[in-house]
């Protein structure tokens, strides 16, 4: 399907593809955790656990509900300074016994444990592991949040078919090819807010021994099974507003429509702004149908910072200011006076085309705000 070819064949029949399972894979939490007065020694033997696990006595250690745990080697900089690792997460501790508005622990659950434990159950377990160390837990933020649906597909996707039919506000791609068979195509940098994975899940789990995803596919037969992957970081799920748990549950559908509708799609070249094609029949339209597994799609809409009015008034103090100068300098007393000096001398100041430049200077370090930036909409190309 790398060359042209008919409208029927880009669309292969519904039962080339199959969904296998839809969910979380990967979630990271900021724990908002007081110690209790004993801080000082549990401290201690934070640093002790460490220092013992540098030295490679990594020993399992028992909490007193012979809940196993195991000191790590080092945390994760530069916030955590300790970190432990139970069997079903891992757990960074900050050095500091209090926090102000960032966590002081926090927490990667691992992918096994999402898939098979009621979210409940995991909560009751950080509760009960941290008040083994004097911790109580006051609030919890979502930080990472992987998203992924599961496909058995025929034929399997290669990059040209992606790289023909691909819409991204991304275009950072990148790939993992084997012996010229694609195996993981990647969309968005690595440290983005947001980052797309499509994978040979079939083969992955064969090197990383995850085995159990056959159970949880009802197959023995890990052939052509691929995933969809959406990897959201702290940035992205603060644009939704998603400071608590409630909150990701509430809107993880949402996210998933505009990360699958706008963020990124397969869509067939028949108009000529992206927005307007057609959503690729063969297996993208199930992905994001898909999302009604993991919420409701309410409606939420993507926010950003530069949105907020109150960015606009930390300015105003400044603009205030330099009104004033100006009308001191000028011998201005009366305050809409000086609000008119102001606005003859900037209008007098840059061009329409200066301002045209520097305004589009400014979107570009605002980054993507809801509209496409650097021309009108009807000069875009898509």
């Amino acid at each position: 399907m790398a060359s042209p070819v008919t409208r029927h064949a880009l669309n292969p029949p519904a039962d080339n593809y199959e969904l296998l399972n839809c969910g979380i894979d990967s979630l990271d939490l900021g724990l908002f955790v007081t110690w209790n007065d004993q801080w000082s020694k549990t401290r201690e033997l934070l640093e002790t656990g460490k220092q013992l696990a540098q030295e490679g006595k990594l020993l399992p250690e028992t909490t007193d509900l012979a809940r196993q745990y195991q000191h790590l080697p080092s945390g994760k900089p530069p916030n955590y300074r300790y970190g432990i690792r139970f069997l079903e997460y891992l757990a960074f501790i900050a050095k500091s016994d209090s926090y102000r508005t960032s966590p002081n622990v926090y927490i990667s659950l691992t992918s096994s444990v999402l898939w098979h434990e009621s979210f409940s159950t995991i909560l009751e377990l950080l509760t009960f592991d941290l008040e083994h160390f004097g911790g109580t837990i006051d609030r919890i933020q979502p930080s990472r949040c992987d998203l992924a649906v599961d496909f058995r597909l025929t034929p399997p996707p290669n990059f040209q078919f992606l790289e023909q039919y691909t819409v991204s506000r991304s275009r950072k791609v990148s790939t993992h090819i084997n012996s010229g068979i694609l195996e993981t195509y990647y969309c968005g940098s690595p440290a983005a807010p947001v980052r797309l994975r499509i994978y040979d899940k079939g083969k992955e789990i064969q090197i990383s021994n995850k085995h159990w995803f056959l159970d949880l596919w009802h197959t023995d037969d890990p052939a052509n099974i691929w995933r969809v992957e959406y990897q959201l970081r702290r940035p992205f799920l603060h644009q939704y507003r998603i400071n608590t748990l409630e909150d990701l549950w509430e809107k993880i559908g949402g996210m998933w429509a505009y990360l699958t509708g706008e963020w990124f799609s397969l869509r067939l070249p028949d108009n000529d702004k992206a927005e307007r094609r057609t959503i690729h029949l063969w297996w993208w339209a199930a992905v994001q149908e898909s999302g009604n597994i993991l919420g409701v799609n309410n409606g939420e809409r993507r926010r950003f910072d530069s949105d907020n009015p109150q960015q606009i008034d930390k300015i105003l103090p400044h603009v205030f200011s330099r009104m004033i100068t100006i009308a001191a300098l000028s011998g201005i007393k009366d305050r809409k006076a000086s609000i008119s000096k102001l606005l003859e001398l900037l209008d007098k100041y840059g061009s329409e085309t200066t301002f045209r430049e520097k305004l589009n200077e400014k979107l570009l370090k605002l980054g993507y705000r809801g509209t496409l930036g650097g021309a009108d909409d009807d000069d875009l190309p898509f």
